[in-house]
């Protein structure tokens, strides 16, 4: 099924499919070097002619919402947000996402998660949503603490750039959990 991505709007955030030059100023760096897997951590430019393909995935591909984050005060993209991998077993998605180093540790990514999860649980056919990391990203761990996903599946993986096997975390949140913590009654966003 094609999804099509919606405009959502928080206290402080747009969600809504990006352009291109929206996806070079939240990949200012390869964020990929800020995960702090097998010690990595640094601050790389990220050369844009590798986004090109970013722009157009979610038309390319089916089950795939792809938001960018704006900021509402200045139109100003910061991060942004990927689900895809349906699952049909479980009815799941999977949720990818990614903050520009300059907007980390103001609460922008829970606010703008709880927003699209909350969306994709009252608008698809929508059981579960998954969120993977792995294990050396403290990071992607607090938030996913933070927002309540609970342990699901734990595998090791190959990582190619350093030649190293990898841990990799998998949580799940239903939406039975996320309406039970989440929902009308208990907004605390």
């Amino acid at each position: 099924m094609k999804y099509k991505t919606p405009i959502l709007q928080t206290e402080r955030l747009i969600l809504k499919r990006g352009s291109y030059e929206d996806f070079t100023k939240v990949y200012e760096y390869d964020l990929t070097k800020l995960r702090n897997i097998a010690g990595e951590f640094e601050f790389v430019k990220y050369d844009p002619e590798k986004l090109r393909g970013f722009v157009t995935y979610a038309d390319e591909e089916e089950n795939v919402l792809d938001f960018i984050i704006y900021l509402r005060e200045n139109n100003q993209p910061i991060g942004n947000i990927v689900y895809d991998r349906y699952n049909k077993d479980n009815k799941s998605l999977e949720i990818s996402c990614n903050l520009h180093p300059n907007y980390w540790r103001r609460g922008y990514m829970t606010e703008a998660i709880l927003s699209t999860m909350e969306y994709v649980f009252n608008n698809l056919d929508i059981d579960n949503i998954v969120y993977s990391y792995a294990e050396e990203n403290f990071k992607s761990k607090g938030l996913s603490d933070k927002i309540g996903f609970n342990f699901y599946y734990s595998h090791t993986q190959h990582y190619k750039r350093f030649d190293k096997d990898i841990k990799l975390i998998e949580t799940i949140m239903s939406k039975e959990d996320f309406n039970k913590k989440y929902g009308a009654s208990n907004k605390t966003r």
